[in-house]
Formats: C-alpha cells, structure tokens, sequence
C-alpha cells in the first residue's frame, strides 16, 4: 500500500486520470493523511473537484486545526475556505 506522501505525489500528476487521483484523496484520508490533504486544498492548479475532496476528507477526520487554518488562509480560493468552514 503507498504512503499518503506517494499518493499525493501522484495526486498532483494531471497525466492521471481525475477519477483515480480523486480515489487516491480518498486513499489518502483513509491513511490519516492530514498534512498532504491541508496541502492539497492550499495547492493552486490542483483541480476543484479534488480540493473540495480533501476538504471533505479532513471533515470525516475531524481535522479541526486544520480545518480552521484553511478556512482563515486568505491565499486559499473563497469556495474552499467556506468549505472548510465548521
């Protein structure tokens, strides 16, 4: 099984198709994979779909920090950030 640093690295390839990278968000919240999920909703020219993917995943880990970090981070995209919001 990858690491949830390998599946980011993989995440971030658009030769992947989006239905595989957006499983391997899934994989990588299913690996406890907060930091790479935080990083991911942060990363300009990542795809929405799979930001809004990791935010989600952070929500079923309960990830409040960094929940909160990314909804107060100006940088991150308005749709994100109110996402991520509790």
């Amino acid at each position: 099984m990858p690491s949830e640093r390998k599946l980011f690295q993989q995440v971030v390839k658009k030769s992947i198709s989006l239905k595989q990278r957006r499983e391997m968000v899934r994989e990588i919240g299913r690996l406890n994979g907060v930091e790479q999920l935080e990083t991911l909703t942060r990363t300009n020219g990542i795809d929405g779909a799979l930001r809004r993917d990791a935010v989600s995943e952070l929500k079923s880990l309960r990830a409040t920090d960094a929940l909160e970090a990314i909804a107060a981070d100006g940088t991150v995209d308005d749709a994100i950030r109110k996402r991520a919001q509790l």
